[in-house]
């Protein structure tokens, strides 16, 4: 049993340091300035088609179709 005790304690010792190389590289991404601009443009990519997608013109347009569709399934 001693061995397997000693291997996952060698696993848990290589699975910390991994996790620590993770994060690093993780938190260096995130404090980039450049990653952050790049996050703040897809946020407001995706905000502004959430609005569109959401807009009132969105969901008539999106009753038309269905109706359209209804009626050639009627067909």
């Amino acid at each position: 049993m001693a061995g397997s005790a000693d291997k996952v304690a060698g696993a848990f010792k290589a699975g910390g340091a991994h996790a620590k190389a993770v994060g690093a590289k993780a938190y260096g991404m995130a404090t980039d300035p450049a990653v952050q601009a790049k996050a703040k443009r897809l946020y407001e990519d995706g905000a502004k088609i959430y609005r569109a997608a959401n807009s009132p013109e969105a969901k008539k347009a999106l009753r038309q179709v269905a109706e359209v569709l209804k009626k050639i399934r009627k067909k």
